[in-house]
Formats: structure tokens, C-alpha cells, sequence
């Protein structure tokens, strides 16, 4: 497979810039050579970060997990900084496209996840329209685990199920089993430095769906490292799970995203056209929409 970054030909830039802002043409700039760039929220955001610390502080203590998937729809601070406009204004300057958000992942600790890519994970047709963000809920300190990321690994060749020796529709153990072990040994392959991110609270960090990112040793247990993870799509496209697809075989577990922005859903879209749909997928969504409504401003 090819480059999954829309904008992976840094040097084919030169017509998508005319006509937007100096900082969107740098972040689109960063975006295409590097994979990731840096956007600061404003002061206003640091008042954000607190009141999406303190909404989401009861979630944590009732599950004892470190992770709590979209709390957007329980907490009107995260819903405001996953919509932020400043990072819908650079994102759509990079990609052409309007750009809206679909998942929340809050975290107190550091993840020490090993390096992986979001496009097992999320991926769409036209390839390559979605992308992660990542917003400091408090100054990251070192000892605690921050984010690592590889940049220009966004340029990598896609690793699909397929690449990996399974052929047909993908089981879960598949990923484990095939898949994360061959993705390891295209990093080691590439020789690419892997960077620390150490941002400060109210900053916000994109990240291209292919680039490899992860989480770094804890070296301090009693130190939080409070975060928001966005995951964005743009309109337009059709979007699907290749890690339980059958990409060369054209059966692609197609998703119905939520948009955080309207409260409701993006529908996935061919050619233009609305895709058809199976029932799991509709049910899922009325069911998530009925027992977590989101919070309306």
C-alpha cells in the first residue's frame, strides 16, 4: 500500500497554500513533512482543561481505569475542547477538508503504550482523511510518561491485516497475534528517531492516521498526566475499521461516527452517495445516543 497521509508530498504543497493564514500554511507544512504539528489553544483553554479535569475526575474514580472513552457526552468542557475551533480551522487549512470529531479518549496517567498507527484502527476512502489530537490537560511533566511519536513515520507504507498474511475478514486475534509484531518490524526497519512530546496545559498536538505513536515508561507513579485524544474524520468520505476488514476483498467494516460538534451522526458517503448501511452499525449508534446524550451548551 501506499503513503496514507493526504498530504504526504511535502514538496507538492505550493498551490494548497495559497490563500490560507502564515500559521495554517506552517502547520500544513509540518503536517505534510512531519506528520505532526503543535497548536496552541489560547489562553481562554487552560481554564478549559481545568473543567474537563474536574467533569471527568468522578468518571475515573468509579471505573478504576485509566482510560474513559467519550466522555464528550457527559461533559460539556471535553465536548468544547474536541470542537475547539482553532484546531477545525488548522486542520481543515491541511487537509482541504472539513474536519469534524467523532471520539474522545481521556487519560490521568501516561498510557506507556507501545508505538502503533491509528490506521489499522480508523481509515476511510478517499485513505487518509482522519487524523488524532492530542490535548495536554496539564503541563506534562517528563517522569511521566509522555506521548513518543516518530515523525515522518506517516510516510511509512501502510501495514493493512492483508500485508500481514491474513486473507479474508480478520479475526481479534489476528491483531495481536499477526499483526503488531509485523508493524514492530517495519519501525525497526525504518531506523526513525522517536521523540518525546512535553507540552504545556491548553496545547494541542496532530498527528497524521499513519504515524507511530505511543506512550513512554512512567518513571514517577505518583505523577498524573492528564490528557484528551480526539480522533477526527472529515465529511465527505467513507469510514471503516481495516482491522476487521477485508480491504483486498472490498468487505470493509464501514462505521457510522458520531460528529461531537452537532451531537449527531456523519453519515458515510460514496461517490457522493449515502452508503448503505447494516443494522448493527445503526443500532449501535441509536443505542450509544439514547443512554449518553450529550450535554447541550
Amino acid at each position: 500500500m501506499s503513503a496514507i497521509h493526504p498530504l504526504a508530498d511535502a514538496d507538492a504543497l505550493g498551490p494548497r497554500l495559497h490563500g490560507l493564514a502564515p500559521d495554517e500554511q506552517r502547520f500544513a507544512e509540518s503536517m505534510a513533512r512531519n506528520g505532526v504539528a503543535v497548536i496552541d489553544l489560547g489562553p481562554e483553554a487552560a481554564a478549559l482543561c481545568d473543567r474537563a479535569t474536574a467533569e471527568t475526575a468522578p468518571m475515573f474514580r468509579r471505573g478504576g481505569a485509566n482510560r474513559v472513552q467519550d466522555a464528550w457526552r457527559r461533559s460539556r468542557a471535553v465536548r468544547r475542547l474536541a470542537s475547539h475551533p482553532e484546531i477545525l480551522r488548522m486542520l481543515r487549512a491541511a487537509y482541504g477538508r472539513e474536519p469534524f470529531p467523532f471520539q474522545t479518549l481521556n487519560f490521568e496517567r501516561g498510557t506507556e503504550q507501545p508505538l502503533h498507527s491509528d490506521t489499522i484502527h480508523f481509515n476511510s476512502e478517499p485513505a487518509g482523511f482522519m487524523c488524532g489530537v492530542w490535548i495536554a490537560l496539564e503541563d506534562v511533566d517528563p517522569r511521566a510518561g509522555p506521548l513518543l511519536y516518530q515523525p515522518g513515520s506517516h510516510r511509512l507504507p501502510v501495514v493493512g491485516m492483508h500485508d500481514v498474511g491474513v486473507n479474508g475478514l480478520p479475526t481479534m486475534a489476528d491483531y495481536a497475534r499477526l499483526y503488531e509484531p509485523r508493524f514492530q518490524e517495519r519501525l525497526d526497519a525504518a531506523g526513525l528517531p522517536t521523540r518525546r512530546l512535553l507540552l504545556r496545559k491548553g496545547q494541542a498536538f496532530a498527528w497524521a492516521a499513519n504515524l507511530a505513536h505511543g506512550g513512554a515508561p512512567i518513571d514517577d507513579p505518583r505523577l498524573t498526566r492528564r490528557s484528551l485524544v480526539v480522533h477526527f474524520y472529515f465529511k465527505g468520505g467513507l469510514y471503516y475499521t481495516p482491522r476487521l476488514s477485508d480491504e483486498p476483498g472490498g468487505r470493509l467494516y464501514v462505521r457510522l461516527p458520531s460528529n461531537i460538534i452537532t451531537g449527531g451522526w456523519e453519515w458515510p458517503r460514496r461517490d457522493g452517495r449515502r452508503v448503505r448501511l447494516g443494522a448493527r452499525q445503526v443500532l449501535g449508534a441509536l443505542r450509544a445516543r439514547l443512554l449518553r446524550r450529550a450535554p447541550q451548551e
